[in-house]
């Protein structure tokens, strides 16, 4: 690798086989020759057959997870800046590599199958949601009526509550949406949901919380219900459900406005086939 002096070649990109780029904690620029495969040759060389393979299960994973996180995209903002895409993509190649009667570069990616991976999974890297919320929840699922109910306990600062800023409201919101399973479609050669994800506004995902109350004096026991609207034309699909803590400013007696990035979150439960 070489480098030019600053302000000698004040460019960057690509001249002929020649890189010409900056990076980050390097004053000067950085030249470097063009190498590896080209883009055809990836493409079309049987040397790279397995790699291809291993590019088309990464687009269905990914898929997946991108579709996954529209389940609880309300509550992203609970997450503190955690980048949560890396956990959920790992997971669904978890999920993908159970697939053992479709070849390499095909295998199917049924979430639906291993709900169980979701359960209790947090969107937090740290200020995780048991460490604020101590207490104990219960809830109901119901996979056939693509409703929940979750009943909030009476929660008592210090006690069961112990929220990690000097914030002076609370609210508890949950979501819940359908995450499809995606299949592998030969004739397209790509990764598809069901026919009927799509057409019912994607996930459908709806979010129900309580009022904002104070955090110093904590709340009294309360019940959060969700109904969603899409009928499924099959099971392929998972039931997501996800919790969250969020924290607002008062402004006026009317106006609250929720502080982002101060919260905290976890896929509560998840129902499949």
């Amino acid at each position: 690798m070489a480098t030019l002096k600053k302000n000698l070649l004040d460019i960057t990109g690509s001249v002929g086989e020649i890189s010409i780029y900056r990076r980050r904690g390097v004053e000067k620029t950085i030249v470097r020759q063009k190498g590896g495969p080209s883009a055809d040759q990836i493409k079309h060389s049987p040397k790279f057959k397995l790699l291809r393979h291993h590019q088309a299960e990464f687009k269905g994973f990914t898929l997946a997870c991108k579709h996954l996180r529209l389940t609880f995209h309300e509550l992203r903002a609970l997450s503190c800046g955690f980048n949560v895409s890396a956990p959920l993509n790992r997971l669904m190649k978890i999920v993908q590599k159970q697939d053992t009667s479709s070849a390499l570069g095909t295998r199917n990616v049924n979430l639906s199958r291993y709900p169980d991976l979701l359960r209790g999974l947090p969107l937090n890297k740290s200020n995780v949601f048991d460490a604020v919320f101590c207490a104990t929840l219960t809830w109901s699922l119901d996979r056939d009526t693509r409703s929940v109910r979750v009943h909030i306990p009476q929660l008592v600062h210090g006690v069961n509550f112990h929220p990690q800023n000097d914030l002076p409201l609370f609210s508890v919101v949950i979501s819940l949406g359908l995450a499809p399973d995606f299949v592998y479609d030969p004739g397209r050669k790509t990764y598809r949901p069901p026919v009927w994800y799509g057409t019912n506004n994607g996930s459908g995902a709806r979010t129900a919380a309580t009022p904002w109350y104070s955090a110093t004096k904590g709340c009294s026991p309360s019940t959060l219900e969700i109904q969603l609207d899409p009928i499924p034309d099959d099971e392929a699909y998972t039931l997501v459900l996800a919790i969250g803590i969020r924290f607002g400013i008062p402004y006026g007696e009317n106006i609250v406005e929720e502080a982002k990035y101060t919260g905290a979150a976890k896929i509560l439960d998840a129902a499949g086939v």
